[in-house]
């Protein structure tokens, strides 16, 4: 596998993103989290949440990778929760949480909120994780269209996050794909600025794992994205 990371804080005062990549191969596993709560408390959930994870899925002793991922994020979700209500500057902090565990010929996956995961496969792009959002549920209902959705004045609304209750509640599902496939990980500074076809077109033009990071975060800062600019992409090598 190969592994690319970019976050950039925008037009933001403060990055309150936070990803993870192996950098050492200490575990096939990518995260990106995005904070919310205040630029300290923010900043302090979203990298809370990864740090907590990432150990506790090291640890391993689970007989599946659902298994293991689902108590890793609930062991992130009690630390976030647990230091909101000891500590005053870091009350009512929480964030989204999606992360990928890519094996040969599948992957495990994970989200909490509203930040992404999408599949790059022959030159078609799909959103595999489902959005924990106020417009994502009028969507799904058939009140507003997914066009709608995008200029909504409540779009911002999740209904779900790391940290906020003692107890959340993560998607977990697995996805076949293949040698040459990637996975983009993504926070909304992103995927809310940049189109499905606009991020899939960046994705055929830029063959390189690196450029096509730089390209996404700066297409979306010059698209106008008023947030955090967070992606992660990782690349099927195996043969």
């Amino acid at each position: 596998m190969k592994y690319c990371a970019l976050s950039e804080k925008g037009k933001r005062e403060h990055n309150e993103d936070s990803f993870f990549i192996p950098v050492h191969s200490e575990v096939a596993l990518a995260a990106v989290a995005d904070g919310m709560g205040g630029h300290k408390a923010g900043s302090t959930a979203s990298s809370l949440a990864l740090d907590v994870m990432v150990k506790d899925i090291c640890r391993g002793g689970e007989r599946s990778p659902e298994k293991l991922i689902g108590r890793a994020i609930d062991a992130a979700n009690a630390a976030v929760f647990d230091l909101s209500k000891s500590n005053d500057d870091c009350r009512g902090m929480g964030t989204t949480l999606v992360l990928a565990m890519p094996f040969k010929t599948y992957y495990v996956a994970a989200n909490v909120g509203d930040s992404r995961l999408y599949h790059y496969s022959e030159g078609v792009l799909r959103q595999i994780s489902r959005d924990h959002s106020y417009v994502a549920e009028l969507v799904e209902a058939g009140y507003i269209t997914r066009e709608q959705a995008a200029v909504h004045p409540r779009r911002n609304v999740i209904t779900r996050a790391i940290g906020t209750s003692p107890r959340e509640r993560a998607d977990i599902f697995s996805e076949s794909w293949k040698a040459g496939d990637i996975l983009m990980i993504c926070t909304d500074g992103l995927s809310g600025t940049l189109s499905d076809e606009d991020m899939c077109r960046i994705l055929k033009e830029e063959t390189e794992l690196d450029a096509a990071c730089e390209r996404l975060v700066m297409e979306a800062a010059y698209g106008g994205s008023t947030d955090n600019i967070s992606v992660v992409l990782i690349l099927n090598e195996e043969e």
